[in-house]
């Protein structure tokens, strides 16, 4: 009973950003970045298979995604040669503009959200994830290297 009111306690405390003597404060990594291409460009990038090792390298060498990237599917995240490490679920999907992906860590709560928005020819990729309580710095520098290589790989 008692380590079910911590891990309660702990979730509310992750969700609503708040602090105790036991825990560290949680964050949500919320970056973006203009990239010179159209956003079905950067989407196809972002949900194709071909770049999908390329792109889970920046968290991990042997890491990557895979989905079919249809609402409700699964989102695994994986390492070489097929190991899942995690499992979400999409729960928004709107084409060429938003991927939600919700993870469930028993009962801790962890949310990635993917936007895209254009403006003439310059797409506006942001991703919104967390919450992290202990490597919010590392998650923050690794988000942002995901970032650039998605601009590396969307304006070759």
């Amino acid at each position: 009973m008692k380590s079910s009111i911590i891990i309660l306690i702990t979730i509310i405390c992750t969700l609503t950003s708040c602090k105790s003597n036991d825990m560290k404060e949680s964050k949500i990594v919320s970056i973006s970045i203009d990239i010179n291409a159209n956003s079905s460009e950067v989407w196809n990038l972002i949900t194709s298979k071909d770049y999908a090792k390329e792109l889970g390298s920046v968290f991990d060498k042997n890491a990557f995604v895979e989905s079919d990237w249809k609402l409700g599917s699964e989102v695994h995240f994986k390492y070489e040669p097929n190991k899942i490490v995690s499992t979400g679920i999409i729960t928004k999907l709107i084409e060429n503009e938003l991927i939600q992906v919700e993870y469930d860590f028993s009962g801790f709560k962890y949310e990635e959200r993917y936007t895209i928005e254009e403006s003439n020819t310059v797409s506006k990729l942001a991703i919104y994830a967390g919450p992290y309580i202990s490597d919010f710095e590392a998650q923050k520098i690794v988000w942002k290297s995901w970032l650039l290589k998605v601009k590396e790989l969307s304006e070759k």
